[in-house]
């Protein structure tokens, strides 16, 4: 008994830590939607899963002031882009995001040249107090879509 004990105790001490994983829908019920529209303790290492369950959507970082829309490829060190996922019919693409570290990012839809970002298609990972998801809403929905940032 006390040999299967330490043994188990030897196993989970070398086995893998593996990151965690946050699931986000994209596109819930038809809409201009990221659910939940944030997590929080995100750090490097962890995936968020984004499964696009209609139209055609991406999951790309942006910045804080003027997000809409954001630029291809995303914004900054760390920043990711989905790429666009069509989820027309019963298609549901999946992408996966690794995070390379634990910081805030803002994150918009680039489809209709920022359309539906300004529609309110946002999504923040580790949001602070200065960067919450309302303010970053409220500057998506009041920020003119630029089509020279595409």
């Amino acid at each position: 008994m006390h040999f299967s004990t330490l043994a188990a105790t030897v196993a989970v001490a070398i086995l893998p830590v593996l990151g965690a994983n946050f699931d986000v829908i994209v596109g819930q019920n038809n809409g201009f939607t990221f659910t939940p529209t944030s997590i929080s303790g995100a750090v490097a290492g962890d995936t968020i899963t984004f499964t696009f369950v209609s139209r055609n959507h991406t999951a790309t970082t942006t910045t804080f002031v003027n997000p809409c829309p954001p630029p291809a490829g995303g914004v900054g060190p760390g920043g990711f882009e989905t790429g666009f996922q069509n989820a027309v019919g019963a298609d549901q693409p999946v992408s996966v995001v690794t995070l390379s570290d634990a910081d805030t990012h803002l994150v918009s839809c680039r489809q209709a040249a920022g359309a539906h970002c300004v529609a309110g298609m946002i999504f923040v990972v580790n949001p602070t107090e200065e960067m919450s998801v309302d303010a970053f809403l409220e500057h998506a929905e009041n920020d003119p879509v630029q089509t020279d940032r595409v």
